[in-house]
Order: structure tokens, then sequence, then C-alpha cells
């Protein structure tokens, strides 16, 4: 009986978040919206939503609308906010400037810890950078902002429904309460499928000795027996400097 209390104990003081997922409309600052993939971006969210089980909160809510008026009804005390988003994106550059303009100043208002989730395309191209800037903005580290995003072309959410190509995004984390971006492990990544829109795109990973290496989308290439090349129709995610020494043969 006391380990069963002890145990509800534990479950009922874990601090909930609050979890929110933007989406861009056609006229949106950051992302682009495109009338007719509105509903897509929406089931992405609710994909998203879905996936984040702890949250006592869940709601989607279009990148334009002001997310303070909300926070102020729903955020505990002590609680994350979440925010997933599900969409076009274009570079680090926009993101940094989604950053500074949406979640820093939030962060600085609220006191309280964000954590951006970006599945679209080339958020964290430059992780350095969006790195660079999060360091650079001295906040407590108990108001911390944390963001993930792929630094190559991205499936996004679909990734989840699309069992044959899951880990084909090629992710970085930037955190404010650190000073290098944190890159997936090549263990992760290496000889897995990629896509067609990811072919000859590039982006880090870290091996087991914690050195950066770069991984490319590129058709297979099997050597045959009699020292020919072959090429194989299947992307996967390479070592680069193993490919071209590959090419040069």
């Amino acid at each position: 009986m006391n380990i069963f209390i002890l145990l509800l104990f534990s479950l009922l003081s874990v601090n909930a978040d609050v979890c929110i997922c933007q989406f861009p409309k056609e006229d949106s600052k950051f992302g682009a919206g495109y009338r007719g993939e509105i509903g897509f971006y929406k089931m992405g969210c609710a994909i998203w939503l879905r996936k984040e089980m702890e949250c006592r909160r869940q709601k989607i809510i279009d990148i334009n609308t002001p997310l303070g008026p909300y926070l102020d009804r729903v955020l505990g005390e002590s609680e994350t906010l979440r925010i997933g988003y599900v969409g076009h994106w274009s570079s680090s550059e926009e993101y940094i400037n989604y950053l500074k303009d949406n979640i820093e100043p939030l962060v600085r208002e609220k006191k309280i810890p964000v954590e951006v989730n970006n599945t679209a395309c080339l958020s964290m191209a430059d992780a350095n950078a969006v790195q660079s800037y999060l360091s650079s903005l001295q906040i407590p580290n108990d108001t911390y902002i944390r963001v993930e995003g792929t630094q190559t072309t991205s499936i996004g959410m679909w990734d989840k429904v699309l069992i044959h190509r899951r880990k084909a995004d090629l992710i970085a984390i930037a955190d404010s309460r650190d000073i290098s971006p944190t890159y997936p492990s090549c263990k992760e990544f290496f000889n897995r499928n990629c896509t067609m829109f990811q072919e000859n795109e590039t982006g880090f990973c870290e091996d087991e000795t914690k050195i950066l290496r770069k991984l490319i989308c590129h058709k297979k290439i099997k050597v045959n027996k009699d020292g020919s090349l072959k090429i194989k129709k299947t992307r996967k995610w390479l070592f680069e400097d193993e490919v071209k020494k590959m090419k040069e043969l």
C-alpha cells in the first residue's frame, strides 16, 4: 500500500507541460503557408500533439497568433511551453528571426522554459548560427530555450506514418544552456534510407569518438566482384568522404 501511494504521489507531482503546435497561413511572417496545404499542416500538428502525450494542455494555433493571451489563461507555475511547427521553412536565418521576434520576448516576459520542435525543412541547416544566437541571450538556465530542427529537406511529421522512411530527417539541436549544437549519432543515421528530395544534401552527425562527420544522401554504391561499380537505386545516408573515395576508384 505504501509503495502504491508513493508511486501515485510521484505521478501527480510531475510537472505537466503546455503544448502548442503552430502552422503558417498564406500571409505568415515566418514559414510558408499555402491555402491548399493548410489542412495537411493541421493534420501534421494533430500527429505531433498525439506524440506529446504528457502535455496537460494541447492546442493548434496559427503562427501569426500571439501566444501570450492563451498562456495567461492556461500556463501553470513551473511548466514548460513546448511548441511544434508544421509547414514550410526556408533557412536557419529565418529560424533565428522567428526566435528573436516570437520566442525570446515570451521567455523574458513569462520567465518560462520553451522548447521548439520545427519539423519543416532547413531550420537547422546552419546549426552553429542558431546555437550562437541562443548562447548570446544569457538567460537563466531555468528559463532556457531549446530548439530542434532538420539540417536538410524534411519529410516532417510524415515519418510517423511512412514506416520505411522513418529516421530520414537529419536533425540537430541548439540550447541556450550550451555553447555548441548537438548532432545526432552517426550510428543512428548511417546507412538508413533517405528520400529523393534529400538526394545529395548533407548534414552532420557525431561518431562514437565525439568527432563530427558529414553524411550525404546518396544512391548507395556497390563494388562488383570484377571491380566495376554498380549504383543501387536505394538512397542511404552515407559518409561523404567515403562516397568521394569510392567515386575516385
